[in-house]
C-alpha cells in the first residue's frame, strides 16, 4: 500500500485526465513538487517556444525590423529574444506598426514570465525540509518483558530540531462482519512521542500490550493483512525557525521480529569523544545475542 518514503503505492485510475484538469487547475502545486531539472527544463522550453511564436508572427507578418536581414527568420528570433529578455542591444529595432505592436505585447509577456519564474524558483528554493535518516527496518523484541515495536531515526543535519513530535499509525486490512474487506488505521501510542531537542538519534517504542492494536499479532497475521506502520514527524528547525516534517512507512516485510538495533553511540578510545556511527545505523541483531 505504501512505499518506504510514505507515498501511496496504489495506482490512481478513473480520475479526469484532460489537460485542463490535470495541469492548469493545479500548475503551481505541480511546479512546486517537481524536480529542479524538470522545473528549469519547463521554463527553458517556455522561453524558447515563446520566442519562436513571436518570431513567427514577425516573419509571417513581414514586419519591418531595422538592421535585420530581409527574409531571415533567425534574425527575427534573436530580436524576439532581446525583446522578451529586455536586453535591447540597440542594433535591431522595430520599424513599422506591426513590429511595435509585437514588441509591446512581447514585453508584457516577458514581464509576466520573469515574475512567475522568479516566484516559483524562490518558493521552491525557500521550502524547508527535514533531513531525517530512518532505519530501513523496524524491530519487535521484548523490552522490560513486554513485546515492543521499535524504530529509530537520526537527524542528518548539524542544526537541531526543537519540539519534535512523532505520530505512529497501523494500517492494515480487516474483514468486516458483512464480508467486505476494508483498510483500517489505528493509532499506536508511544512511550515518548515528543522530544524537546532532536539533535542526534531517537528510538521510538510502542508497547504491544493488551491495549495495543497489535496485541496478539504475529508475523503471519501482518502478512495476511498487508500491514504497514506509518510514521509522521514534525518539528521546528532551530537554525531557520520554520516547521519541518518528514514521513516514513514500514511495510510488514520491513519489520524484523525478535531483533534489536546495534548500538550506534560509541566512545573513541583515543580521544574519549562520543560519536554516532551511521555505518551501523540500519544494522539489527537477534534479541537473544549478548548485550
Amino acid at each position: 500500500m505504501f512505499r518506504p518514503d510514505g507515498t501511496v503505492a496504489v495506482e490512481r485510475r478513473g480520475l479526469p485526465s484532460s489537460w485542463r484538469e490535470t495541469l492548469w487547475a493545479d500548475v503551481y502545486h505541480a511546479l512546486r513538487r517537481t524536480t529542479w531539472t524538470r522545473l528549469f527544463g519547463a521554463f527553458g522550453l517556455l522561453f524558447f517556444v515563446t520566442n519562436l511564436f513571436f518570431a513567427a508572427v514577425l516573419y509571417l507578418g513581414d514586419a519591418t525590423i531595422i538592421n535585420a536581414r530581409p527574409g531571415s527568420f533567425w534574425d527575427r528570433f534573436y530580436f524576439s529574444v532581446q525583446t522578451l529578455a529586455t536586453i535591447g542591444y540597440g542594433y535591431m529595432a522595430p520599424g513599422d506598426a506591426l513590429a511595435h505592436w509585437v514588441v509591446t505585447i512581447e514585453s508584457f509577456c516577458g514581464i509576466l514570465i520573469t515574475a512567475i519564474t522568479t516566484g516559483i524558483v524562490f518558493a521552491k528554493f525557500g521550502t524547508t525540509t527535514a533531513k531525517v535518516l530512518w532505519a530501513r527496518t523496524a524491530v519487535i523484541n521484548r523490552e522490560s518483558g513486554v513485546p515492543t515495536l521499535q524504530f529509530r531515526m537520526a537527524n542528518a543535519r548539524a542544526s537541531a530540531i526543537v519540539e519534535a513530535t512523532i505520530r505512529v499509525s497501523l494500517s492494515w486490512s480487516e474483514r468486516l462482519p458483512t464480508g467486505e474487506e476494508a483498510r483500517r488505521i489505528y493509532d499506536l501510542p508511544l512511550r515518548r512521542a515528543t522530544s524537546p531537542l532532536f539533535a542526534l538519534s531517537w528510538t521510538a517504542f510502542h508497547a504491544i500490550d493488551d491495549k495495543s492494536p497489535l496485541h496478539g499479532a504475529t508475523a503471519a497475521l501482518l502478512v495476511e493483512r498487508a500491514a504497514t506502520i506509518l510514521v509522521t514527524f514534525t518539528g521546528i528547525d532551530d537554525a531557520l525557525a520554520t516547521t519541518v516534517h518528514a514521513r516514513y512507512a514500514y511495510a510488514w516485510d520491513r519489520i524484523a521480529w525478535h531483533h534489536r538495533y546495534v548500538d550506534v553511540l560509541h566512545d573513541d578510545p583515543e580521544t574519549g569523544a562520543r560519536y554516532l556511527d551511521y555505518r551501523q545505523f540500519h544494522d539489527t541483531i537477534p534479541d537473544d545475542a549478548p548485550r
